[in-house]
């Protein structure tokens, strides 16, 4: 992957994680980032190494598969947000 498709992923990531955030009802203010570290994480493995057959089929935009990156992006970040959700008590104000 080029110096570009790091910069696509993180972008992508932190996308992803913003919606999550706006999408989901908030435990921490925070979450947003392990969200999109989850979704930077998964997009990498599934682009670079073809985990689950996802191989390298579609787009290539600076030696980085698109679609398996999206894929394993958001798939990672589901995982993420379930294991705050259901892990984590959310902030109560007295």
């Amino acid at each position: 992957m080029h110096a570009w498709g790091y910069v696509i992923l993180f972008v992508g990531a932190i996308v992803i994680g913003l919606v999550a955030q706006y999408l989901m009802r908030q435990r921490v203010g925070y979450e947003w980032v392990l969200t999109s570290v989850g979704a930077a994480v998964g997009g990498f493995v599934a682009s670079e190494y073809h985990l689950g057959g996802l191989g390298k089929w579609g787009t290539e935009v600076a030696a980085m598969s698109i679609f398996p990156a999206l894929i394993g992006a958001v798939i990672l970040a589901v995982i993420v947000e379930a294991v705050i959700y259901f892990t984590v008590r959310p902030r109560t104000h007295a």
